[in-house]
């Protein structure tokens, strides 16, 4: 009897506490967080999320085959300590949605539309972390939001986004009939997103390996971007000389991409309101000069290391893509240090967003909750080559000198994309 009692009360604590070993794909889990948006946010928020889950509990997820199919999950039980009482020790799952970009961090919060995720369940083959286990995926369309095999509809409890919400209007907004979130939300349904800033991310240019350039102006670059150049011999050299010859490929994102909207904010005003249109397929630069669109960060690589002579956008790693090489900006070199100190600044503040759908599913924005404040926390934001803290209205103070690995910036732009960097110091 008194052997019964104690196997009793074991098992009760493990299900209490949470079990250290990984949990099986078709799981029915405590805590189901949707989130959709920021590919350029996908691999930090999965480093916020494995770092409150147990020892060899973590199993992470994706779309197989992964091309165009940008689906994922991270799934564990979380730390039985130092998280909220209400999610501490219950088995909890990601799905973070990065197909389509930041817009997707958007449109289905201010238009309550459903979207598709992953679905993780016993079809799904399991691997040991980092590696992912894959969930078959095929045929997906993004003009649709249409798949077969193991994706289903869902609302979004939280969104990521590039820049913050307000931002994706006119030609940040994917057009009519190019995608399933219809019409652009009107400035009722944009109010409906409660937002908060996160992190800096460094974004930079990036040319085919083989063209003869170190350096462009903003202004060539808008130039570039307008299509009012399209041959590199109208760029001029910091030293009064031309640049090299060649016929200009533009590699840029799609519409609603954060990438693709920081770069049509940052060197063509785009969205604050006006500015100047961002080329596009099939009305390239002067002289019908291609405008290629990419759906993913990793084609916009295979585009600028494919064409001779192209030029893209990308966040920034300190190790250019194969094939390709990073440009200073009017001299300026891109980096997560030279951004907190301002002496770059391609960069634009990354925001969480929620709305009343999560506030009705309290251990859903408990867990949502817990990881935006670390995420807006210097002291345990991801190290990585583009991000860096901010100060996130106190939350963080600056120091000179600025800390290398997780360093605190001396500006904000203060939650709005179209005003430039102003010091906190």
């Amino acid at each position: 009897m008194m052997r019964n009692v104690k196997i009793a009360a074991a098992l009760a604590a493990v299900c209490a506490g949470g079990s250290a070993y990984a949990l099986p794909p078709d799981t029915a889990h405590q805590i189901n967080l949707v989130v959709a948006g920021a590919s350029a946010q996908r691999n930090t928020f999965q480093q916020e999320f494995t770092a409150i889950c147990q020892a060899g509990t973590l199993d992470l997820y994706q779309a197989s085959p992964t091309t165009n199919q940008d689906f994922r999950a991270y799934s564990c039980t979380l730390n039985a300590s130092g998280l909220p009482a209400s999610i501490a020790g219950r088995s909890a799952i990601v799905y973070y949605r990065s197909e389509g970009g930041s817009v997707y961090g958007v449109g289905p919060l201010a238009k309550n539309l459903q979207v598709k995720r992953l679905l993780v369940n016993s079809s799904c083959t399991r691997a040991t972390p980092p590696s992912f286990g894959g969930c078959s995926v095929s045929g997906y369309n993004l003009t649709t939001d249409a798949g077969s095999g193991n994706l289903t509809n869902s609302v979004v409890d939280l969104g990521v986004s590039d820049v913050e919400p307000a931002r994706f209007v006119g030609e940040n907004w994917p057009a009519v009939g190019t995608s399933a979130l219809g019409a652009e939300p009107t400035n009722t349904q944009f109010n409906t997103i409660s937002s908060q800033t996160a992190t800096g991310t460094v974004f930079g240019i990036l040319v085919n390996s083989s063209v003869a350039v170190t350096d462009l102006s903003r202004q060539d670059i808008n130039s570039i971007f307008t299509g009012q150049y399209g041959t590199w011999d109208q760029v001029a050299d910091a030293d009064n000389t031309t640049g090299p010859t060649g016929e200009i490929t533009v590699c840029r994102r799609e519409p609603g991409s954060g990438t693709q909207t920081s770069a049509s904010i940052y060197f063509n005003g785009q969205g604050c309101p006006g500015g100047y249109p961002f080329v596009a397929f099939p009305s390239g630069p002067l002289f019908g000069n291609p405008v290629i669109e990419n759906g993913t960060s990793s084609s916009m690589n295979t585009c600028v290391a494919n064409n001779p002579s192209a030029i893209g956008i990308q966040t920034y790693t300190a190790a250019a893509p194969a094939g390709t090489k990073w440009v200073t900006i009017n001299g300026k070199q891109p980096g997560k240090v030279a951004a907190a100190l301002g002496d770059y600044d391609f960069w634009f503040e990354s925001t969480f967003n929620k709305d009343e759908v999560i506030a009705a599913k309290p251990l859903e924005n408990a867990l949502a909750d817990f990881l935006i404040s670390r995420a807006r926390n210097a002291s345990t934001i991801p190290v990585n080559d583009s991000v860096f803290a901010l100060s996130n209205g106190g939350a963080n103070l600056p120091v000179i000198p600025v800390a290398n690995d997780r360093p605190i910036g001396l500006g904000t732009r203060g939650g709005n994309s179209c005003l430039p960097p102003q010091g906190t110091f």
